[in-house]
């Protein structure tokens, strides 16, 4: 995987430059950009959770990140939603069936629950939750002044790193 400046606790770009840094990560490997419609932010707002949170998006990280935004962000079922209706991502729970199979997914989640629990706490010791949608002021902040005044204690890369990950055609190898 790749090592991605906001993996670092102490990152000081913005948040806006996270997002510049992990749209350029996607980009760089062939993963389609997904864009807001005209009034909306719910993909920025999900990818700010990336940033926020230190993570990337294999099927790991991203089970890793859903424990993160469930107890440690601030939601609307309705926000949650939004973001799952979206054309693309219905896809891809459908690719889901035959590559890489839910039952390996589950399997997945099942050998995260270490690191799930290690979240659980984690956001219960943040001074207050993430804005699930973000507002615009947070843009321009740093990463590590955001980490500070929300109590976020990232994972380390070691605490990330997960044994024999699933491989699957959407695998991001660099």
């Amino acid at each position: 995987m790749a090592n991605l400046s906001f993996q670092s606790q102490n990152c000081n770009i913005t948040l806006a430059e996270g997002l510049e840094e992990y749209r350029a990560y996607l980009q760089a490997n062939g993963k389609k950009q997904l864009i807001d419609s005209p009034g909306s932010t719910i993909i920025r707002d999900h990818d700010a959770t990336h940033v926020i949170f230190g993570l990337d998006t294999s099927i790991e990280q991203e089970s890793m990140l859903d424990s993160w935004v469930i107890t440690g962000t601030s939601w609307k079922l309705k926000e949650l939603m939004a973001y799952n209706k979206l054309p693309e991502l219905k896809q891809l729970y459908k690719d889901f069936w035959h590559d890489p199979g839910y039952l390996k997914l589950v399997l997945t989640a099942i050998k995260l629950i270490p690191i799930k629990f290690k979240i659980w706490k984690r956001t219960r010791q943040m001074s207050k939750k993430w804005p699930f949608v973000s507002p615009d002021s947070l843009m321009n902040q740093r990463v590590c002044d955001l980490r500070d005044e929300f109590g976020i204690k990232i994972l380390t890369p070691e605490e990330r790193m997960v044994k024999n990950p699933l491989i699957w055609s959407g695998t991001i190898t660099n």
